[in-house]
């Protein structure tokens, strides 16, 4: 009797067709929403690395104009004129008027400084350098400082710079307003309010300012904007000068900023209903707070633009996909559609017996064809694995996965991974060495190829000793999650795996002609703890600066380093600027040096933190001629003053600051040489003009020039080999000869034209330089 199938063959065929379909596409929606997310959050790490770069250097210009205001303050202070202006009793107008221009003359090569005031209320007598006068109490144009002298006390001197707003002397309107930080010195902290003196410096807002757009327009672009604001909230400064001392704090993310325990960071806002990115960075004094904000739409057009060719790519995969699917789906269903109308055959007609043998050997087949396919399909699977396990190690790494115990266990078998991940493990952390010219000589699949070498050789030099797991991370990093042996001390351990990854150097450098620096970690006992762990490990991995490429870094090295910050070396800074000025590389390169030795063992961020300020003390010093066509090397003071995480070694850094060194003294003897090359030709121009004039020497000349007559006569003559007397003599007597050879007038006529007298030396001269006497010069031109 037949039994009826309740699956008909289109229908199977139709179940394939729909699961291979879904597949890949479930498969395309996963990948590209990946892919998405991963380039929209790589923008945003890039956009919060390059804020935070500004930020950072901002924060250090405003503590290097602090620095440069404390000495300027000192000078001013320890002034006897300054004295004078505070205590003379007598009012005696010359002694204070001359007091006040040598005050006047102190502020004047600062150009930071707006203003200074000498006050003393018990005299009621106000000086300011801004207009060279005294006032009164009632009559001076900048009350504020009047009220702020009669309320100040310890506390508000220990948050200047005080921001604020001072009136130009004799305003026309209030909007005529300066935006100044003022700094307070009080003669004394009487309690009397009203009989108060002080100092007063007054420092130019727009000098932070101007400084803040350079930053911003050079390295961030369009649709950044920074802000700085006290403990309080209060903008102190702002591209805007409207804005200045404008009260933010009912701001959301102002108030998120003040709320803040860390000294820096980052998060997202909505502001006038439009996200922005948030960075800010912290400084200790002033208390100030240092802000970015990014428009989201600045950053999120490119991975809106990759969104739509990503969803275009993924239609076009998934039409791809069904088409394949089809055929695929097809492929497969063809030996089991046989199948199953072989075995509907034997169902409608068992007593059949003439394909009995052949249905035999065609099952088989059948099956022998299914289990080929079945076993291409766990090899693909095999090779799926390797990426599977790497993606789910990197999520524990980086702390974006966390399940439990059981849950641990099953993917570790799912994935075959061996180590036990609750037992003692250290990660070891491999970085690439000379990245950048790795890069740069390498295309991508090449670079995969050697990166996936080194892992091959190190991973089979380590799993003598070791169980292991290998973690690709991103850019130059490789990580081994190794499972160590509870009952080896730590010291042991850095011993073996020492000896073991010089072995592993020495291959690489052998074989593939790369090198490689390595760190190790303490010790974790719990997978909770590898992502701590890390973080840990790859800023340890950082004083590879220090110690140099193929390094081995240790939790010993380290606890080698000292933690208390070293001061700026402002003394060795300064000496090595004065020496750049003079033109002494020699000097210059060992004050660098110097000044490097300063730092020795401190930690990493210290030592950028510092070298970044002096890249500063060097872009204000010499801002002319590294913004100068002829500096050659630009690229390069951009890394030293922008992204000094690139260098990879302190060596890389000297070589770049020496060089650095050599092309501004370059540029400035060049700029000396055109300098001088110019004075040259307008004194040859004076001469030409003016040698009709009998008393033309070098003093009318250098008065001329308002130069020194010494120093003008010497650069002329290493220009031209003669001095200024001999040049005029030599285009005098030219001007004698033209005469002499086209004009019927007389020797003296002649030489009233030319600026000569008729005397002996003229003669004398004359001989000499054209061999023969003037009466015979006469005689040979009259035969002509």
């Amino acid at each position: 009797m037949p039994f009826p199938l309740k699956s008909p063959r289109k229908t199977l065929f139709a179940k394939m067709l729909f699961a291979l379909t879904v597949t890949v596409t479930l498969l395309i929606i996963g990948l590209s929403s990946l892919l998405y997310r991963n380039f929209f959050t790589a923008s945003l790490d890039n956009i919060n690395r390059m804020n935070t770069s500004i930020l950072s250097q901002t924060s250090y210009s405003m503590k290097y104009m602090d620095t440069l205001v404390s000495k300027f303050i000192n000078t001013v202070m320890m002034s006897p004129y300054t004295s004078v202006l505070l205590h003379n009793q007598e009012n005696d107008m010359v002694m204070l008027g001359n007091a006040l221009r040598n005050l006047d003359n102190l502020s004047l090569p600062h150009d930071y400084v707006h203003s200074v005031y000498t006050i003393n209320l018990t005299l009621d007598r106000i000086i300011s350098t801004e207009t060279g006068s005294f006032y009164t109490k009632e009559n001076f144009y900048d009350q504020g400082i009047i009220s702020l002298l009669q309320t100040v006390n310890k506390n508000s001197l220990a948050e200047m710079p005080i921001a604020r707003k001072i009136p130009k002397p004799q305003a026309a309107t209030d909007s005529e307003l300066a935006n100044v930080y003022t700094y307070i010195m009080l003669d004394s902290l009487d309690t009397n309010q009203k009989s108060r003196i002080a100092t007063v410096i007054n420092i130019k807002a727009s000098v932070l300012r101007d400084l803040i757009a350079s930053l911003n327009a050079k390295i961030a672009g369009s649709g950044n904007e920074i802000i700085v604001i006290d403990s309080n909230g209060t903008i102190v400064n702002h591209t805007s000068e409207s804005m200045f001392l404008h009260n933010a704090n009912q701001e959301s993310y102002i108030q998120t900023i003040l709320a803040a325990d860390q000294e820096s960071g980052s998060f997202k806002t909505n502001l006038n209903g439009q996200d922005y990115h948030v960075t800010f960075v912290s400084s200790d004094k002033p208390k100030w707070k240092f802000i970015s904000l990014t428009s989201y739409k600045t950053f999120i057009g490119a991975a809106d633009a990759t969104k739509t060719s990503t969803l275009w790519i993924c239609l076009t995969i998934l039409g791809l996909g069904l088409f394949f699917s089809f055929i695929l789906s097809r492929s497969l269903y063809i030996p089991v559609g046989r199948l199953v109308e072989t075995v509907r055959g034997h169902l409608t007609n068992p007593h059949h017996k003439d394909h009995s043998t052949n249905d035999i050997y065609f099952l088989q087949n059948v099956f022998k064809e299914m289990i080929t396919k079945n076993n291409e399909w766990e090899n693909k699977q095999r090779e799926q694995l390797a990426p599977l396990k790497n993606k789910w190690l990197q999520d524990m790494l980086l702390g974006i996965r966390y399940i439990d115990q059981e849950a641990l266990q099953v993917s570790q078998k799912e994935l075959g991974i061996h180590l036990n991940l609750n037992g003692p493990l250290r990660l070891l952390l491999l970085r690439l060495d000379n990245y950048r010219d790795f890069l740069d000589r390498y295309d991508e699949k090449d670079r995969w190829l050697l990166k996936f070498g080194i892992a091959n050789i190190v991973n089979e030099i380590i799993s003598e000793g070791y169980k292991l797991e290998n973690i690709y991370l991103e850019n130059n990093q490789l990580l081994l999650l190794l499972e160590i042996d509870s009952s080896e001390n730590i010291e042991t351990t850095e011993g073996t795996l020492r000896g073991l990854i010089e072995l592993a150097q020495h291959a690489v450098n052998q074989y593939l002609k790369l090198s490689f620096s390595a760190t190790l970690s303490s010790p974790v006992y719990s997978y909770f703890q590898l992502n701590e762990c890390y973080s840990n490990t790859l800023a340890l991995s950082s004083y590879r600066i220090i110690a140099g490429h193929s390094s081995f870094l240790t939790p010993t090295f380290r606890s080698s380093i000292k933690e208390t910050l070293i001061s700026f070396p402002e003394s060795k800074a300064k000496m090595l600027l004065d020496s750049l000025k003079l033109g002494h590389l020699d000097k210059a390169n060992e004050a660098y040096y110097d000044f490097i030795s300063q730092l020795s063992g401190t930690t990493y961020e210290n030592l950028l933190s510092s070298i970044m300020q002096l890249s500063f003390m060097l872009r204000t010093t010499f801002n002319v001629i590294l913004e100068n066509h002829e500096f050659q090397k630009p690229e390069l003071f951009q890394i030293v003053s922008r992204n000094i995480e690139q260098f990879e070694t302190i060596e890389e850094i000297h070589e770049t600051f020496l060089s650095i060194f050599s092309e501004i003294i370059r540029v400035m003897e060049q700029n000396k040489h055109n300098k001088h090359n110019s004075i040259i030709s307008r004194i040859i121009k004076v001469i030409e003009e003016q040698y009709r004039d009998n008393n033309l020497n070098l003093r009318l000349i250098s008065d001329e020039f308002q130069m020194s007559n010494v120093y003008l006569g010497k650069i002329f003559k290493e220009a031209t080999g003669k001095s200024v007397s001999e040049y005029i003599t030599d285009v005098r007597m030219n001007h004698v000869k033209q005469l002499l050879d086209n004009s019927n007038l007389s020797t003296k006529q002649i030489l009233d034209q030319c600026g000569l007298e008729e005397t002996n030396y003229f003669y004398t001269i004359f001989k000499k330089r054209f061999g023969v006497s003037l009466s015979q010069y006469k005689i040979e031109k009259n035969k002509t």
